[in-house]
């Protein structure tokens, strides 16, 4: 602990500064209030209930024929000794609803034209139809006096009715049993449809659009607070100061205590965001209940939605606790490493190039999480969620949204925690070492040489 002597001193004192500072306060407070106005408007509209679409009124559709002539040239449906004139054939079935008036009359002994003529004369709700076979063809034929009522649409479904009728006596008078003919009336269905079940436009949001947010807010807040981090500590060491810190302060309780001051900032500010946004959520339910009573709670149907849909520990205590838990060593794994690349400064114009040790990780892990996530790519998000430089863009969101369990949580977790440890033991050495070399250009081996040395 002697070696970290003086850190609480450069903590409150670094923290104190950047909390003071104006732009924090107002860059806090303009965001923290645009996050709980958004999420209570979204939570308030998602107690909304779905007004229910106003039928529109349609009058019934019949087929209005009533009295349907039927002339069988070949007496198909029934012989002419059997089917005097006027003698009404009960056998087609059809939907009574659909056709209410609808009987059928046998005629023979006339033509098509004198069919036309009688259906005509008879009433203008009347129609005829013809059977005949051609060959080993049957046709049945709709004959629609130009004077009935009746549309050339209705005589076709009439005549339909009839033909399945005369199918089903050709098959009953070709001896086949009853199972035999059911099977060969069966209707073959033909559809088509995708592998897989189904994503309702919100999950496929929810699960691609969601992390990519995260990692993105992610990756502004290292930009911005590790560039803050990587800029104080290579200026204090750059500079004369360092002298008289270090007559009171061990190097390593001086970057213990610049890095976890900002770190503690950053984290302050992005809980305080999304606190924002949780009473946002609370108050829109709230608001919700009071303006739809009939609605049910929006934050039960959203956690619901996302356990039924994405996985089943969405949102579950645990699984909020612990990507808290991933969020904030995974922040603090970066600050370090900022603070590791400051340390290598020994001149102020080197400053530009250390900084690529901490932000050239942020920008391909954030886009490495991105596009595996984008592309579905099952075996490319399985290694990332076990490496302790993509962890921090992707394990806290899938954590939340259920996409991947706890037991995977916690692993990658502990690989985090280990690595985060073993960053902050690398950069006080460095740090420390480096205090020897100020003024000086280093390189690579003058870095390995620090490393080695144990004192």
């Amino acid at each position: 602990m002697n070696k970290f002597r003086g850190w609480k001193t450069v903590f409150s004192f670094t923290y104190r500064q950047n909390m003071k500072s104006k732009s924090y306060i107002a860059v806090t407070t303009i965001i923290a209030v645009l996050m709980f106005g958004l999420a209570m408007l979204l939570s308030t509209l998602a107690a909304k209930p779905e007004k229910a679409e106003e039928e529109d009124f349609e009058a019934p559709v019949f087929n209005w024929a009533e009295e349907v002539y039927v002339l069988d040239k070949d007496g198909l449906v029934f012989s002419e000794t059997e089917s005097p004139s006027f003698v009404p054939i009960a056998g087609p079935e059809y939907d009574k609803e659909y056709y209410p008036e609808l009987k059928f009359i046998g005629v023979s002994g006339i033509t098509e034209e004198e069919l036309k003529i009688k259906a005509a004369t008879q009433s203008d709700f009347a129609i005829g139809l013809v059977i005949e076979k051609e060959e080993d063809i049957i046709h049945v034929r709709a004959v629609v006096p130009s004077t009935s009522v009746i549309s050339i649409e209705e005589g076709l479904e009439v005549a339909q009715v009839m033909a399945d009728y005369v199918e089903q006596l050709r098959l009953e008078q070709s001896g086949l049993s009853g199972f035999m003919a059911g099977q060969i009336n069966k209707e073959v269905m033909l559809s088509v449809s995708d592998a897989g079940e189904a994503q309702s436009v919100a999950v496929y949001m929810i699960q691609y659009f969601a992390p990519a947010i995260f990692g993105l807010v992610l990756y502004f807040l290292l930009l911005f607070y590790g560039q803050n981090i990587n800029r104080e500590v290579s200026t204090e060491k750059t500079s004369k100061l360092m002298e008289t810190l270090l007559t009171s302060l061990h190097p390593y309780g001086l970057l213990a205590g610049k890095v976890f001051a900002i770190a503690t900032v950053a984290l302050q500010q992005f809980f305080i965001w999304i606190a924002a946004a949780v009473l946002g959520l609370v108050g829109g339910s709230i608001l919700g209940g009071i303006l739809y009573p009939e609605a049910n709670e929006s934050l039960r149907v959203m956690l619901e939605f996302l356990r039924t849909n994405i996985g089943e520990s969405a949102f579950s205590p645990v699984a909020v606790v612990l990507s808290l838990v991933t969020f904030t060593f995974g922040f603090l794994f970066y600050c370090v490493l900022s603070g590791m690349s400051g340390s290598m400064v020994s001149r102020p114009e080197d400053a530009a190039n250390t900084q690529s040790i901490f932000t050239l990780p942020i920008v391909i892990s954030w886009i490495t999480c991105y596009f595996g996530t984008l592309m579905e790519n099952d075996a490319l998000l399985a290694v990332v969620r076990n490496i302790p430089f993509t962890i921090p863009f992707c394990v806290p969101a899938d954590l939340l949204t259920g996409a991947i369990g706890i037991g995977q949580g916690i692993v990658s977790t502990v690989i985090l925690m280990v690595f985060s440890v073993l960053v902050i033991m690398l950069s006080g050495r460095i740090y420390k070492g480096m205090v020897l070399y100020t003024g000086q250009k280093i390189n690579v081996k003058t870095i390995v040489g620090i490393l080695k040395n144990k004192e």
